[in-house]
């Protein structure tokens, strides 16, 4: 299924920081939900008790909230700080 990706404007702002630090690793989290609205498949999980998923993104996690045929990018971290 395809999907539309939103970003909220503070997801946008975290992968602006990162990409001060790290251009390389910031277009690889910019890239994944594109490409998972794309093709509708990645590595993708729901979060238990929350109505959100995480997207891996090598060692970051991209949090998503699906609504039908659009995904929100809502936030990111570093694996280590995600849960």
């Amino acid at each position: 299924m395809k999907r539309e990706i939103y970003w909220y404007h503070s997801a946008v702002e975290l992968v602006l920081q990162l990409s001060a630090r790290n251009s390389r690793q910031a277009t690889r989290i910019a890239l994944a939900p594109r490409n998972f609205g794309a093709s509708g498949t990645a590595d993708i999980k729901k979060l238990e008790g929350s109505d959100r998923w995480r997207l891996r993104a090598g060692d970051w996690r991209i949090f998503l909230r699906l609504d039908g045929p659009e995904a929100w990018v809502v936030g990111l971290s570093d694996r280590q700080d995600a849960y």
